[in-house]
């Protein structure tokens, strides 16, 4: 298939391209800096923001395009600009696939965080809410995405907390390896030891394949997690007892709050299922950061 990936410099979008090219798809990567050649890669800068065109496809249409592109660490400083910044981005992406590659699948990464706060393993139908400007940014871009779903075959996934080697700082376990580097002990968190959904990186580029062929309506939306969840903590002592270090764990904040998915709908349709253990994602992340 000839697919696009938008935001291909990214953690996700990265493992993406690479795991396109290796199943033998066409690629064509748009980011705002240029990657690294590779065989069977289309690269072009593209500022999403910018006034310039966006560019057209060479010779047949787009079969398919991942739109990733996104002020996306939670942790930064978000303002009012940020927020439409994303919005902009993904509408200028929709209205463009709308306009030159009419059916093509279009998935929209969205983020876990727009629904609104919840006590159990939330399912596509729970109710939204988003209480943050990053998760305002994604709820607004779903919305523009699927104002497009007559045109495009639009695909929104809602990613939980997806792991792996790569990640940018800002982030928890990137700052948590960086800390340990430095010696310090005991570790004191910042943050709370929240319940969250891990999810290996690599059981999520075999979701984000699967959708290149499901079977699905237009508009339909899928949790992409792991449904297992797991304490902050529990994350710090696989990485922790992997390096094996001892160092006690303190967390400013004794607060916890829970978001942990149901991916019973993405499993139904495609097929797919989470293969990697926590500590089979902790190991690799070791391995290539060393």
């Amino acid at each position: 298939m000839k697919v696009l990936v938008i935001g291909s410099s990214g953690f996700i979008g990265q493992a993406l391209v690479s795991r396109l090219l290796a199943e033998g798809h066409e690629v064509e990567a748009w980011d705002r800096r240029l990657g690294e050649p590779q065989v069977g890669l289309t690269l072009r800068t593209v500022d999403l923001l910018g006034s310039t065109p966006l560019p057209l496809p060479e010779g047949r249409p787009w079969d398919a395009a991942y739109h990733l592109a996104a002020h996306a660490v939670p942790g930064i400083t978000w303002t009012r600009s940020l927020v439409m910044e994303n919005l902009t981005m993904t509408a200028r992406v929709f209205d463009h696939l709308a306009e030159h590659a009419p059916g093509c699948r279009a998935i929209f990464a969205s983020s876990a965080f727009v629904y609104a706060p919840s006590g159990g393993a939330v399912h596509e139908d729970a109710l939204l809410g988003a209480l943050h400007p990053y998760a305002l940014s994604k709820q607004l871009g779903e919305a523009w995405a699927l104002s497009r779903r007559d045109d495009l075959r639009v695909f929104v996934v809602r990613p939980f907390n997806q792991i792996g080697p790569g990640m940018p700082p800002g982030l928890l376990l990137p700052d948590l390896l960086a800390r340990i580097q430095s010696g310090e002990s005991p570790l004191q968190m910042r943050g709370r030891n929240d319940i969250r959904d891990f999810l290996d990186w690599r059981d999520a580029m075999d979701a984000y394949l699967a959708l290149l062929t499901v079977d699905a309506p237009s508009g339909r939306t899928w949790n992409l997690c792991s449904g297992r969840p797991t304490p902050v903590a529990a994350l710090i002592r696989e990485v922790l007892e992997a390096l094996q270090l001892n160092s006690e764990v303190h967390f400013a904040d004794p607060a916890q709050t829970s978001l942990v998915g149901d991916p019973a709908r993405l499993m139904e349709d495609t097929g797919w299922r989470p293969r990697r253990s926590l500590r089979d994602t902790v190991t690799a992340i070791l391995e290539a950061t060393r």
